[in-house]
């Protein structure tokens, strides 16, 4: 039997290769050690994956915040996108994705909780600012050519509906803008080896 951290708990995710998957992904963001993060299946109906705080007596205190990433089982996404029979560079990219928008999270005060998500929900160009952060948060955990994977997946993916595609042009990052990120992310990590070196 798999053993998990004690801050990784699993809410109608069945044994298998994602609670697995998913576990090897937190365990690249140090900075979520000691968190209790929570991977559930549930009925939501506009995106395949979400990442939020849960909303508990624990909320009000950055310390003590906890947080679930949330992976679809509605019947709307599941006609079209099987998370569990994905690839596992497609999961862990979006896995990654996710925990990039906890480590967005992880600083932010209650009120600036309370700002992120009203203009999450309210400001289009916001929306776009997070995302990109989340997939930043991504790439520098070390996944960038799993994020790459996640996108081409889902501009490939023919039986995506096209406004869902639309939407993702429209708020997340094209694969060519994240190879852009990883190339910035990779030089800057040669040249900081470079200074540690001298």
């Amino acid at each position: 039997m798999t053993t998990y951290p004690e801050n990784l708990i699993f809410q109608e995710v069945p044994p298998g290769p994602l609670r697995a998957w998913f576990a090897e992904v937190l365990a690249a963001y140090p900075a979520l050690a000691g968190r209790t993060i929570y991977l559930r299946q549930a009925a939501i109906a506009r995106s395949t994956m979400r990442a939020q705080p849960v909303i508990n007596r624990r909320f009000f205190r950055r310390a003590t915040r906890e947080y679930r990433i949330d992976i679809s089982n509605h019947l709307t996404v599941t006609n079209h996108v099987r998370v569990q029979e994905l690839p596992k560079a497609v999961v862990a990219g979006w896995f990654a994705h996710e925990l990039g928008h906890v480590m967005d999270f992880l600083d932010r005060p209650l009120l600036g909780m309370i700002s992120f998500g009203l203009r999450y929900a309210l400001w289009s160009p916001y929306l776009r600012k997070a995302e990109r952060r989340a997939d930043t948060f991504a790439i520098r955990h070390g996944f960038g050519r799993e994020i790459v994977a996640t996108k081409q997946y889902l501009f490939a993916h023919t039986t995506l509906p096209q406004r869902y595609k639309k939407r993702l042009r429209k708020y997340y990052l094209s694969a060519d803008e994240i190879e852009g990120l990883i190339l910035d992310w990779e030089e800057k990590r040669q040249l900081h080896s470079r200074i540690a070196e001298v």
